[in-house]
């Protein structure tokens, strides 16, 4: 499925593998539950959530939300002041100053723990990918 709003206060959801949701309004609200979806907002205060493997969220307003439970997925917010969690296996996640970074870490596929970091302090750098390794926000090694 392909959705895409440009008015605020939207509501986008789709449950299928593939999807592609996009809002430019303030205040929206994304949501997938399929593998491999594409999740993408430019409004401010936007909610993105997705719960399937390979998800790609991303967010170019402030006060974001970003959230996901899948596998393998990557979460950027190139807002300021946002919050982006995951609790999948394999994850990444970048963001501007003053957001804040949530992410589960793995071992033996069993969650350990979470490593949780503020952008622009706690020596994390803007527009960076970060994974979370030995109980900490690390830079990731792969390729952007």
């Amino acid at each position: 499925a392909r959705l895409a709003s440009s008015g605020g206060y939207a509501q986008l959801a789709s449950s299928g593998d593939y999807a592609q949701l996009a809002s430019s309004g303030h205040y929206a609200r994304l949501a997938s539950s399929g593998d491999s979806a594409r999740l993408a907002s430019s409004g401010d205060y936007a909610r993105l959530a997705s719960s399937g493997d390979y998800a790609q969220l991303a967010s170019s307003g402030h006060y974001a939300r970003l959230a996901s439970s899948g596998g393998s997925a990557q979460l950027a917010s190139e807002g300021e002041y946002s919050v982006v969690a995951s609790s999948g296996v394999n994850t990444r996640a970048k963001g501007r100053d003053g957001t804040w970074i949530a992410l589960a870490e793995f071992k033996d596929r069993k969650c350990i723990g979470f490593a949780t970091g503020c952008i622009g302090a706690d020596g994390l750098k803007a527009d960076t990918w970060y994974v979370a390794r030995g109980g900490k926000l690390v830079e990731d090694g792969a390729a952007s």
